[in-house]
């Protein structure tokens, strides 16, 4: 076998050209990976700025600052449960009626009406729900509010945030509001 001048050449060529593409593909790849970690520590930021967005919930707070997500909802789904108060105390929740709204007014009443202060508790309080709202935002569901209303110790609208349950009062006009969708509410 004899080695020319022109096959070292061709190897050295071949050699280099290789070593420049590859150089080119990582930079490429290592400012993409910096670019994405940029954007995401951003995103990180705008999030723990927002209120309410400590990672321990402030007791006190409203519904709309332990969970400031809501403020991002776009459709509202309302259950309401057909016996709630039934013997089947397991069981209760299988049975319902829904109204759904993607009313950007109806939307702000309920949230307007989310404002009150809260009591962070270990666990859940004795009365049963009478429903709940899935607050969905670009399709998906990101958080669940609970509501009762049927007597005056069982008043409350309540998420859980971090293992805690977070009770606030539920005002007479969310009450009412509540009722009206409940009397337009669908069998699916």
């Amino acid at each position: 076998m004899i080695i020319t001048d022109q096959s070292i050449y061709s190897r050295l060529l071949c050699k280099r050209l290789f070593t420049i593409h590859f150089m080119k593909a990582a930079f490429f790849i290592l400012s993409l990976s910096v670019l994405l970690l940029a954007c995401e520590q951003g995103r990180q930021k705008d999030a723990a700025s927002l209120p309410g967005a400590s990672e321990h919930a402030a007791e006190g707070s409203s519904i709309i600052q332990l969970d400031p997500r809501l403020l991002t909802a776009d459709s509202l789904v309302f259950v309401f449960y057909k016996d709630p108060l039934g013997t089947d105390s397991l069981r209760y929740t299988r049975f319902y009626t829904q109204y759904s709204t993607g009313d950007i007014r109806k939307i702000n009443f309920v949230l307007k009406n989310l404002e009150g202060h809260t009591k962070g508790q270990e666990k859940v309080q004795p009365c049963r729900s009478e429903g709940k709202i899935w607050c969905y935002s670009r399709g998906k569901v990101f958080q669940t509010i609970y509501f009762a209303d049927y007597s005056s110790g069982c008043s409350f609208v309540y998420i859980i945030k971090d293992g805690r349950f977070y009770y606030g009062q539920i005002s007479s006009a969310l009450s009412k509001r509540l009722s009206t969708f409940k009397r337009e509410a669908k069998e699916l």
